[in-house]
């Protein structure tokens, strides 16, 4: 009996489907062999340098690079290439042995590393072959200086409260170890910026030191303290005569007697009096037989208010003769 075309059809979709899952099995055999079998697979890595020793600092690197030749199967190069970071090579130098050669120049032997390599990816030290047996850098003795400590604040306040007094950062100094090169032209550093918004009472805050020159300075303390006292303010005024003691010619003033407006903090609002104040007129270089106005001055006045002005700014006088 003749077979139909439908037949031969899906004939034809099953030799196919027989022939896709022997090719995959084929190959999965293959890959299987392959990755079974040893292989040498050499790396490039940049070598990143950490942990420099005490009073010493990292001014210079002679060795950035380093290739590295790995004998392992297959399946562990494979792991390697898919899931390890194969480019890059910490060295914690607290834990190499290191050598001096001349002057500021230090080495570490690559040998010490053989081991490292070998039990992070399990292959014996002596499938593990450098490109260098040893890796230079310079190392600079650290000089100290004590310098000043200034807060770098972006501060904002719920209405009418404000800094009570400045910011007090503690300590206000800091030892800095760092090239001499470096220390001769320092002479003071900042935190880290500081962002506080709405603020309406007092605050402690630490913070670190803002390093004007990354992986060459050192900072003993690294953190510090600022304490920021805030209070609320509002705004008053006190009436008082204009003093006319410092002008030679016999003058009187219209107004003799102005109002100082100024802000306080509210727990020292009853602690403001008449006599804390004085106003007088600006004569200095003023010829009174020519001008009409004096422009007044606040020569005296509590510590503890602040914006303060005058109304009104400038009095009329007249000479007593």
């Amino acid at each position: 009996m003749p077979t139909s075309p439908s037949e031969k059809k899906a004939r034809r979709k099953s030799d196919n489907l027989v022939f896709f899952i022997c090719f995959i099995i084929a190959a999965i055999f293959w890959l299987l062999i392959k990755l079974s079998g040893v292989y040498n697979e050499t790396y490039h890595f940049k070598v990143n340098y950490s942990n420099v020793p005490d009073g010493k600092n990292l001014s210079r690197v002679i060795d950035s690079t380093l290739d590295v030749t790995i004998k392992a199967k297959g399946f562990t190069i494979l792991r390697l290439n898919l899931f390890e970071n194969m480019k890059n090579l910490n060295i914690n130098l607290k834990n190499m042995g290191l050598m001096s050669r001349e002057g500021n120049v230090y080495y570490v032997n690559t040998d010490m590393l053989k081991t490292k390599i070998g039990k992070a990816i399990g292959i014996p030290n002596s499938d593990v072959k450098f490109s260098k047996s040893t890796l230079g850098f310079v190392l600079e003795q650290l000089s100290k200086k004590v310098v000043p400590v200034s807060a770098n604040l972006d501060l904002g306040f719920e209405e009418q409260y404000d800094l009570y007094e400045n910011p007090v950062v503690t300590p206000s100094k800091i030892k800095v170890f760092g090239p001499p090169s470096i220390l001769d032209t320092l002479s003071g550093v900042f935190t880290q910026k500081v962002i506080l918004k709405k603020v309406d009472a007092d605050r402690k805050i630490g913070v670190g030191i803002l390093n004007p020159a990354p992986g060459k300075l050192q900072f003993d303390p690294e953190i510090v303290n600022i304490t920021i006292r805030v209070e609320k303010f509002t705004e008053s005024s006190i009436e008082t005569p204009v003093d006319l003691s410092g002008v030679k010619l016999k003058i009187k003033t219209f107004p003799a007697i102005v109002k100082v407006n100024f802000q306080v903090a509210q727990k020292d609002f009853n602690n403001v009096q008449p006599g804390q104040f004085k106003v007088v007129p600006e004569t200095k270089g003023v010829n009174l037989h020519i001008v009409q106005e004096l422009h007044l001055v606040l020569t005296k006045k509590p510590d503890f208010i602040r914006n303060e002005w005058i109304t009104p700014a400038n009095v009329e006088f007249l000479i007593i003769k």
